[in-house]
């Protein structure tokens, strides 16, 4: 339970080191350098902790995949939407990927919905609804087709991404694992920035660098190596239910740090999130013991 909210409230604080970095990095730029730091830095990590620098070879193929969906994907989508699309828009299209990864995993990874999980799933989407009312009805020149596309692009490739973690997380060391995801995923990302953005200035400074290292080793590298960890422990259909919750800390962050105020309408949103987590937690529990052995790769893997 407290490491998934450590891993909650890490991509909440994303939302606004985004919103902020772009203003000095072109999007593709900031995606592949967010990729890129968070890969070297959990590399480091894992050479200095003596882990296994080449995953088992039967993880590869799945590995290179979650780099596509998981990384480029994801963060293409997100950073590139961040000038195309409402916030409030943004928000219910991104969290449309919990549901969009307990469908997969319904038919991937064999996990049922009871009717409590499945009730959870759908009260926590609608509070998340809820939330971005105002920003549905915002009017904004930047809520565009295109941007809607790319916020459900990046949720889609995080969501298949979610799905072929799950399968590979009892098979691979989390450390080095996620290093390669984000380093290989960081290859098209650093491809597309070469191709699209070769004209655009990078306003290099203390706070668009404190931005860059903070998003990248505690909101990417740490965040995604306890996630994976805890995939490796729980239900996906769990945890899904549990992320509707970063939006929600992202408003408390607003209010906290940005003197940002909600509206009663995004309060009951709120409320209504928490509602679905708790019953969520009623159905199942993260367990705290080992993960259990891992499957063999010929019969594992994708």
């Amino acid at each position: 339970m407290t490491q998934i909210l450590v891993v909650i409230v890490l991509w909440a604080i994303c939302y606004p080191l985004i919103t902020t970095g772009l203003a000095a990095f072109p999007p593709f730029h900031f995606a592949a350098l967010r990729s890129l730091l968070a890969g070297v830095c959990l590399l480091a990590a894992g050479i200095m902790l003596k882990r296994p620098l080449v995953p088992a070879r039967g993880t590869w193929l799945s590995l290179a995949i979650v780099s596509l969906t998981f990384t480029t994907l994801g963060f293409a989508g997100m950073f590139l939407a961040g000038e195309r699309v409402t916030p409030g828009l943004a928000t219910v299209i991104a969290n449309a990927q919990p549901l969009l990864a307990a469908l997969l995993g319904y038919f991937v990874l064999t996990e049922r919905f009871t009717g409590v999980k499945g009730l959870a799933l759908l009260v926590g989407f609608v509070g998340i609804v809820l939330i971005a009312v105002p920003g549905l009805f915002e009017q904004s020149a930047n809520s565009t087709p295109v941007g809607i596309g790319l916020v459900l692009t990046g949720a889609t490739g995080v969501a298949i991404g979610n799905v072929l973690l799950k399968r590979i997380a009892s098979q691979v060391d989390p450390l080095m694992a996620m290093a390669w995801i984000l380093l290989l995923g960081a290859i098209p990302l650093l491809a597309a920035a070469a191709g699209y953005e070769q004209s655009a200035l990078i306003d290099w400074n203390i706070s668009s660098v404190f931005t860059l290292v903070v998003l990248s080793v505690f909101g990417t590298a740490f965040a995604f190596v306890l996630w994976l960890d805890v995939l490796r422990r729980a239900e996906l259909n769990l945890l899904n239910t549990y992320s509707f919750l970063a939006p929600v800390f992202a408003l408390l962050i607003g209010i906290a740090f940005y003197n940002e105020r909600l509206l009663e309408i995004e309060w009951f949103g709120v409320a209504v999130v928490v509602l679905a987590v708790f019953l969520a937690s009623r159905t199942n529990s993260v367990p705290s013991s080992a993960p259990a052995p891992a499957a063999t790769p010929e019969t594992n893997d994708i």
